[in-house]
Order: C-alpha cells, then sequence, then structure tokens
C-alpha cells in the first residue's frame, strides 16, 4: 500500500536512525537478470527474465558498502568491474549507477529523508547493446541495492517508476519489457504509456537458446531502421496474435502460444542488421525449435524449445555458426522468476 507523505514523515526520525545503523553494515549486493525484451509477438510490451541452466548469473551486481570519513566531504563513489566494465564511461557522473544513486537521493529528499551516498561497486557482467536488458539490470539492481539498503523507504510502484525513467534516459523511450521481467521475474506483459505490468504463465518444459554473437547494436540504431507506419493489415494481425498467445498460455495451450511467437513488426526490418540470423533461424527450426528471434533490438537472438536434445542441438549450431569471436556466448536458459534478488 502507498503511505502518505505524512506517514513517511512521521517517521522520518527513524528512518534517518536506521541509515545510521546502515553505515556499519556489511556490503549489500543485489543481483538483477537479463531479460528478453519484446519476445518476438509482443514489440516493446513483453519481456521474460533469463537464467542459465548452468548457474551462471547472466546479469549485473550492484554492491553498496559504507564510506569513511566525515559525512559532510562525502559523495557516491562508484567503482566498476566486470567483464563488460570497459565498455562504460570512465566518468562516474556518465553512468547511468549513479544517475540512479542521485535519482534515489532526490526522490528520498522529496519526502523529507536525507540518504547518505555510499561506495557503489557495479559488477558489468551483460554486454552493452547485446540486445539482453544490460542497461535494464544495471538500472534494477542499483535502485532496488538502494532501496532495501534504505529499509525500502520507497514503496515498489515509486521504484519501479524511477527504474522506467532511468530506462527512458537510456534509450530515448520508456519501454517496461526489459525493466519489469529483471525487476519481478518470469514473463511479463508491460503496456506501452503506462506503469503497470502483469506477470503471464510460463510454460515450465520451455527453454530459451540465447546467442549473443560477441558485436553490439545500439538500441537507437536498431530503432532507426523501423518505419514511423505500418500497414493497417500488419497492425491488425499484430495484435490478434499477441492477443492469442495472451490466451495460449493462460489456457494452456503451449502448442498454440509457441505458433503467435511471430514478430510482424520490428523483425523484418532488424534481421538485416544481424548477420547469420535467416540461416540460424531456417537451421533452428530444422532441428526441433517451436520459435526463433530476436531478442530485443539484437544482435542476440533466441529459440525456444521444450526437448533436452533440441536445446543442446540448438546451443551447439549457435555456438559454431552465429557466435562471432571469444567475447560472444550461448546459454540454455529457463525462466529466472525470482528476479532482481539479494545474493548476500
Amino acid at each position: 500500500l502507498r503511505r502518505s507523505p505524512e506517514d513517511r514523515l512521521a517517521t522520518t526520525g527513524q528512518l534517518i536512525a536506521m541509515n545510521t545503523q546502515h553505515s556499519t553494515h556489511s556490503p549489500l549486493t543485489v543481483y538483477a537478470p537479463a531479460s528478453i525484451g519484446n519476445m518476438s509477438v509482443g514489440f516493446d510490451a513483453l519481456g521474460l527474465a533469463l537464467a542459465p541452466m548452468d548457474g551462471t548469473l547472466l546479469g549485473d551486481l550492484v554492491q553498496l558498502s559504507p564510506l569513511s570519513g566525515d559525512f559532510e566531504e562525502k559523495d557516491w563513489l562508484l567503482d566498476v568491474q566486470g567483464p563488460f566494465a570497459h565498455a562504460l564511461p570512465e566518468d562516474q557522473e556518465q553512468n547511468i549507477v549513479i544517475s540512479c544513486c542521485r535519482a534515489y537521493q532526490a526522490a528520498s529528499a522529496e519526502i523529507g529523508v536525507s540518504i547518505e551516498p555510499l561506495k557503489v561497486l557495479l559488477k558489468k557482467q551483460l554486454p552493452i547493446g547485446s540486445g539482453l536488458g544490460s542497461s535494464a539490470s544495471s538500472i534494477v539492481a542499483a535502485l532496488e541495492a538502494l532501496n532495501r539498503w534504505n529499509g525500502n523507504l520507497l514503496n515498489t510502484p515509486e521504484v519501479f517508476r524511477l527504474m522506467a525513467e532511468m530506462e527512458g534516459a537510456i534509450s530515448g523511450e520508456v519501454h517496461l519489457d526489459n525493466v519489469a521481467p529483471c525487476l519481478f521475474g518470469g514473463l511479463r506483459l508491460c503496456p506501452p504509456g503506462s506503469q503497470t505490468e502483469y506477470a503471464l504463465p510460463w510454460p515450465g518444459a520451455w527453454r530459451a537458446v540465447v546467442c549473443w554473437p560477441g558485436t553490439r547494436l545500439e538500441t537507437r540504431a536498431a530503432r532507426a531502421v523501423l518505419p514511423d507506419a505500418i500497414p493497417r493489415k500488419t497492425a491488425v494481425r499484430h495484435g490478434a496474435q499477441f492477443a492469442q498467445f495472451v490466451h495460449a498460455l493462460h489456457s494452456g495451450n503451449q502448442k498454440l502460444a509457441a505458433e503467435c511467437v511471430v514478430d510482424h513488426i520490428a523483425e523484418p526490418y532488424r534481421r538485416k542488421l544481424l548477420p547469420g540470423f535467416e540461416e540460424a533461424r531456417s537451421a533452428l527450426k530444422e532441428m526441433g525449435a517451436l520459435a526463433v528471434g530476436i531478442s530485443g533490438s539484437g544482435p542476440t537472438i533466441f529459440a525456444l524449445v521444450d526437448d533436452f536434445d533440441v536445446a543442446r542441438d540448438s546451443r551447439e549450431y549457435l555456438d559454431r555458426n552465429y557466435r562471432k569471436n571469444e567475447t560472444g556466448f550461448v546459454h540454455i536458459c529457463r525462466a529466472d522468476l525470482g528476479g532482481a534478488r539479494s545474493i548476500d
């Protein structure tokens, strides 16, 4: 339930005391999983959180710990580590995690609570421009960690709104199809233009084989190839197929749901940006994949499967034919139903 400003102001003293106590706390680490945006059938409105079957943490981590010294002299201090740290700006003020810290601090000040700056460690484990919700993972991990550190000062809708704003600052538009599954887990329906999201059932036998080729594709560039308008017949077909997909999931018709995982909106224009995608789709479908699509705006692609042998064969094919360098990777994933969580 939302707390009124008056209610929260009444507990300001308690919260400040809590923050003082946090200054002696051990570090707090929050993990936020990677995600598939769009899921082909749900352009800008559907996302799935990913959990590799081998236990790999495919997502970013943010660790908070106290700063030493006098409070008046403190400011947020960011350290960036991990395999993709080199792709981020050296100036911490250009890093979205520090932007999240300052946004959370400002939101807290609006309700009369002073938040002390902290040392922030970002373990950047998702590649930039991969189509796996890299920015959303950093944003969700940062804001979820900050809210937990400060005793859940902001309620879930307020934190979710901040996450959406931070994601919009990165992509140029507010879309929740990465933020929502990253925060809450599972498969999420996120109506554009709304702060609401809905959990959808995910078939337990389904796996997503995801392959990042090791190359980068900026979201803005992938959006630039899309037309400003689509034909009416395409819009009607897309809407009906999306509705049928949701109905099929709720009614347990997995075969029909898989048949609906087709992208009529973005894929016809984006596939030319992904060398080897057309060949991979044909090969994977022949192997028995239920559906093949572009994860987010690419270049990562995914194959939905419901058979172990098909999953293994798909992984081997993608590793040999779609991965372009040693940096790239392939994972067989289930749906991550936990979402963002503390791993301390």
